[in-house]
């Protein structure tokens, strides 16, 4: 029982938060949010869907997992495009001269911590290549304005919050071998496609990303009549 209302309160902490960002639009694969799933109604049409933690991610893990989902969507995804660029606030801290590069590592750096509280904490490899993401993200956003455009979209919390799932995927996802680190391997599918389709944020409803499930907007949701179905064109055959 506790482990359910655990995981209800994990899927309500973003569901909250999705609804507030529910009219951004899916351009990429790792929208920690949302994402386009090919619609079983209108052959090479896409629907827009939300991504909620999945049932076997333990109720203590699923807390954290939503709460690092959260934070990193508002830094990195939360604001607005430009040239086909997400940005969130990280960007405009980046942008304060000195001060912005050495907030934003500290931010990443709470994220990776909190990333770490998982039970058993994070592997050394997870955590070492969390640490070089975030590295790499102060590098280029020493460079002035290239550096900053480079480093919105780096997005190093997005980046580590996927390792974060994957990582709670090889461990919890039933039937998947221990140690597994997140690669899929898909019998009888084109994995050209697939990998085309995932880039731009395109999913087979049966094949989420790692420690991902994911949830239909539901008739009586504003979004849902608004922004819900997304029309990308054709998906990638």
């Amino acid at each position: 029982m506790a482990a359910a209302v655990g995981k209800f309160a994990a899927q309500k902490l973003l569901k909250k938060h999705m609804k507030e960002y529910a009219g951004k639009k899916v351009e990429q694969g790792d929208d920690p949010y949302f994402a386009l799933i090919e619609d079983p109604k209108r052959p090479g049409k896409t629907k827009k869907v939300k991504k909620q933690i999945p049932s076997y991610i333990p109720e203590h893990d699923a807390l954290i997992l939503a709460s690092c989902k959260r934070t990193a969507y508002r830094l990195d995804m939360c604001l607005f495009n430009f040239l086909g660029i997400r940005f969130g606030w990280e960007a405009v801290i980046g942008l304060i001269p000195f001060a912005g590069d050495a907030v934003g590592v500290a931010m990443a750096y709470l994220i990776l911590q909190k990333c770490a509280k998982i039970d058993g904490g994070l592997p050394s490899s997870v955590r070492t290549r969390m640490l070089i993401n975030i590295v790499l993200d102060f590098v280029v956003g020493l460079v002035p304005f290239v550096g900053d455009l480079a480093d919105a979209a780096f997005k190093c919390n997005t980046k580590n919050v996927a390792l974060l799932e994957k990582h709670l995927d090889a461990k919890y996802k039933p039937g998947m071998p221990t140690g597994r680190d997140g690669r899929d391997e898909m019998v009888g599918v084109d994995r050209e496609k697939r990998r085309r389709n995932r880039q731009s944020g395109i999913y087979a409803l049966n094949d989420p990303p790692p420690a991902t499930t994911f949830e239909e907007f539901s008739d009586g949701e504003e979004e849902e009549r608004r922004y819900g179905r997304q029309e990308t064109g054709r998906v990638a055959r």
